[in-house]
């Protein structure tokens, strides 16, 4: 689990509105979701984390997501970060993307891990995801110019 001053670090950022959390052009909101620690045992086997979700507005759309969780040094592990629809298979331990753009944001994600052959078992802590989206238009409500 997260220690509580980074939790409250994050929280504070926010609620300044930090030009370091300046949400991208077209983004409407963003939620954060923290899970709990995952261990990863067998080399080959899928190991996937608590769903991490957020109220989002019925409609709301992806448009990044940023990760990031901590392994010990030298681990040899794989990570995907996953939505219903599809994963996406993650750089390193913290990023940001926009793979899973355009998909719902009402729909909870889950990190994936897999240990390489003959990797010892690690412990995944510190789990982490802010997910910024943006209200799609519904395009039956849109007026065209001339109706």
């Amino acid at each position: 689990m997260m220690p509580r001053y980074v939790l409250m670090t994050w929280l504070l950022l926010l609620a300044t509105g930090s030009p370091a959390l300046a949400e991208p052009p077209g983004v409407s909101g963003s939620w954060i979701a923290q899970a709990e620690s995952v261990r990863v045992a067998v080399p080959g086997r899928d190991r996937y984390s608590q769903a991490l979700g957020a109220a989002a507005p019925a409609g709301a759309q992806v448009a990044s997501v940023s990760w990031q969780y901590t392994t010990p040094p030298g681990a040899q592990v794989t990570a995907w970060l996953c939505h219903p629809q599809r994963c996406q298979q993650l750089a390193g331990h913290r990023g940001r993307s926009e793979a899973l753009a355009g998909l719902s944001a009402t729909e909870p994600l889950h990190f994936r891990f897999r240990l390489g052959q003959g990797a010892r078992p690690v412990q995944v802590s510190g789990l982490q995801v802010i997910v910024d989206h943006r209200q799609v238009a519904d395009p039956k409500a849109q007026k065209t110019v001339g109706q």
